[in-house]
């Protein structure tokens, strides 16, 4: 009973709602505190400690721990008994191309992972195995998929054929992602399902047959399917710019749990579907009405047990006496401001692992013994800064020009608080948002790292952003770059210049992907605002844009032609013209700093291109580092810390922060041979 949530991104006991939450977070919200005085520079390469784990994995025996670690500049797999010191493990890839994902096999302590060439998104399926002992010697790699022209996505294993895997894939039609089995032993696929209706979202039974699923509709709405004998039969469809997700069929009782904001809901809340009278019951909201249903726990017999939710921070409410138990006693473990997430739990062995987050702190792993109750740490290692050096991350609330509340993430510097140099730092997406909590994304080292040059850092859920309900992610639509989402950004600079903390002289933006599009509309729209710009991975024309996206995104793009537009429609395509950034590099006033990955098939690499060229023949300044060997963002250690040092660069000679005196002489190299000559674009 495996569900996936398929859609690409841009850039995914008794019930009862009236149990108390335990809610273990911080108070911080709608305050501006203060940070201890520090003003010491942390050496760039800190906040990127190569050393660093992440995604750390109990296997399914409870013996094994495997882990992401870089390993010659790249993100590749180790492995280490529980119980044994980091000293031990040992990297079990060793790839110059960056890991993906990965996974333990349900049936055995082998690993499944995704990877892809230098981004290029077209992600293959490898098996590794080891021997009795898993030494290092033991290690035996299999690549499951080999079609260089094809992606292939993971959806999990065949509950009752372990050697079965379920994936998603392109294989047969470039723009159809089809069903397969997959058998691990021989390497052949099966297709299952031919994907014609646009599936989003399925679930499947014990034998790995779909049975429903969610599909994404070109008018942005969505049809819940169920399969009836060997039919798929349409059961209900959502009004526009509403969203279903499947999360488990419950196979004996003929169930399925999804969550969804229909039939006039605003907030999504957790479902049950009843596949006998095709009719959808609430079994928990949001008691506080602020956000969407972040996630859902299950039992192994599928029923839900803890439902979290996310406005400022991570709030979660057991569902049943058990749960609620184990995580009274889980939470009595930690005094300080944490958010705790469960990230397995395993019937057989009685071991839960769960990830305890911080905003100064990376994420760290336990295992929890049902049992004993007893809660131990999966691994530990030195922080590569001490947390006290790093600026508390703070959410907080301000009202946009039309009343409309934003919560977003302020970091101060510890030196100083009012009248600071403010970066803007949008989230991609759009359809995404900022967490609180330090490992939760990309951008947060980088905006601790511009913390500690002296920078404010704001990160806002702009409108369009996830989890705060349909009515706020909708209210993007038609809105990118003139609109309310662009204004939202605006009204948090005003804010904090009102607060005293901003010197509106010199604020500066930077994002990535749709923040890097929230960028170029920054300084071409509101020229008079930033006095500094990065654009990563930035579309600079809504048109071009659009029609890159490679043909298997097709199916999903409903979403893409409600909020943008349809560049196949000549009244959307003069409105995506009116809002494409490239169309008005007159307006520019700012320095812009470009960032591009050659092999990107989201945001191609003619966007970063054409605004380059337009501005550098216009005499403007305009400054372009390209990666050859990066696709949507960078993954790779040199190629990530040249990018760092150049943004570092950049704001300080435009904003007056402070730069690192420990520059890497090896990074700095490395970055020249980035850097465009943008006389021959």
């Amino acid at each position: 009973m495996i569900t996936k949530y398929l859609l690409p991104s841009l850039i995914i006991g008794a019930l009862s709602s009236a149990v108390t939450p335990l809610v273990y977070a911080s108070n911080l919200e709608g305050n501006i505190t203060k940070n201890q005085v520090n003003t010491t520079l942390i050496p760039m390469a800190d906040f990127f400690n190569k050393s660093l784990m992440s995604d750390i994995k109990l296997s399914p025996s409870g013996h094994w721990i495997a882990f992401f670690k870089e390993f010659d500049g790249a993100q590749n797999i180790f492995l280490v008994r529980k119980g044994q010191p980091l000293t031990h493990a040992y990297a079990v890839t060793q790839s110059k191309d960056p890991i993906k994902s990965f996974q333990w096999s349900k049936n055995d302590d082998s690993l499944f992972f995704i990877q892809n060439e230098n981004g290029n998104e077209k992600d293959q399926i490898h098996h590794l195995t080891f021997g009795k002992n898993k030494s290092q010697q033991e290690v035996h790699l299999k690549p499951l998929t080999q079609n260089k022209d094809a992606t292939y996505a993971l959806l999990g294993q065949v509950k009752d054929m372990p050697n079965q895997l379920i994936v998603m894939s392109n294989q047969d039609q470039s723009g159809q992602l089809d069903i397969f089995h997959l058998d691990v032993i021989t390497g052949k696929l099966k297709k299952v399902l031919e994907n014609k209706k646009g599936f989003r979202s399925l679930s499947f039974n014990s034998q790995g047959i779909p049975m429903i699923a969610v599909s994404a509709n070109s008018d942005n709405t969505s049809t819940l399917y169920v399969k009836n004998k060997h039919e798929w039969q349409a059961v209900f469809d959502t009004a526009f710019g509403e969203n279903m997700t499947l999360l488990k069929y419950d196979e004996a009782n003929h169930k399925a749990y999804l969550t969804g904001d229909i039939q006039k809901r605003d907030k999504q809340e957790l479902l049950s579907f009843d596949f006998k009278t095709q009719s959808f019951t609430t079994l928990h909201q949001d008691p506080e009405n602020q956000s969407d249903v972040y996630k859902v726990e299950f039992n192994d017999d599928n029923q839900p047990i803890a439902v979290s939710y996310y406005g400022g921070h991570l709030r979660t409410y057991p569902l049943s006496q058990t749960f609620a138990q184990h995580w009274t006693k889980i939470n009595s473990y930690f005094n300080d401001t944490v958010e705790i997430s469960v990230k397995s739990m395993n019937k057989k062995t009685g071991q839960w692992q769960v990830t305890v987050g911080s905003d100064i702190k990376t994420d760290r792993d336990y295992s929890y013994d049902v049992n004993t109750q007893k809660l131990h740490a999966l691994l530990t290692q030195k922080p590569a800064i001490a947390p006290e050096r790093l600026s508390k991350r703070q959410s907080i609330n301000y009202q946009s020009r039309d009343g409309v509340n934003i919560q977003a993430y302020l970091t101060l510097p510890k030196n100083k608080l009012k009248n600071l140099p403010t970066i803007i730092l949008p989230h991609g997406g759009p359809w995404a948002r900022d967490y609180w909590t330090l490992s939760s994304g990309y951008f947060n080292p980088v905006a601790q790292l511009l913390a500690n040059r002296g920078y404010a850092v704001l990160q806002p859920n702009f409108r369009a952003s996830t989890g705060f309900g349909k009515k706020f992610l909708n209210a993007g639509n038609k809105n990118w770059g003139l609109g309310n989402m662009q204004h939202d950004l605006t009204d948090g600079v005003t804010y904090l210049v009102n607060q005293g903390i901003t010197d509106k002289n010199r604020v500066g933006i930077m994002g990535a992907s749709y923040g890097g599009y929230a960028t170029l509309a920054g300084i071409t729209f509101t020229p008079d605002i930033y006095k500094a710009a990065v654009s990563y991975v930035g579309p600079s024309s809504l048109i071009t844009l659009l029609e890159s996206f490679p043909s298997h995104y097709r199916p999903y793009l409903g979403q893409f032609f409600s909020a943008v537009g349809d560049p196949e429609v000549t009244a959307d395509r003069v409105q995506m013209n009116s809002r494409s950034p490239i169309n008005f590099v007159d307006n520019i006033k700012t320095p812009l700093l470009i960032v591009q990955g050659a092999n990107d098939p989201r945001v191609t690499q003619l966007e970063s291109d054409n605004i380059a060229r337009v501005m550098y023949k216009k005499d403007l300044p305009v400054e372009y580092i390209l990666a050859k060997d990066e696709g949507h963002g960078f993954l790779k250690r040199d190629n990530k810390l040249a990018y760092v040092m150049a943004m570092e660069q950049f704001f300080a000679k435009h904003l007056g922060g402070k730069t690192s005196k420990e520059t890497s002489t090896e990074i700095a190299t490395h970055l020249k041979t980035l850097k465009v000559d943008l006389s021959k674009l």
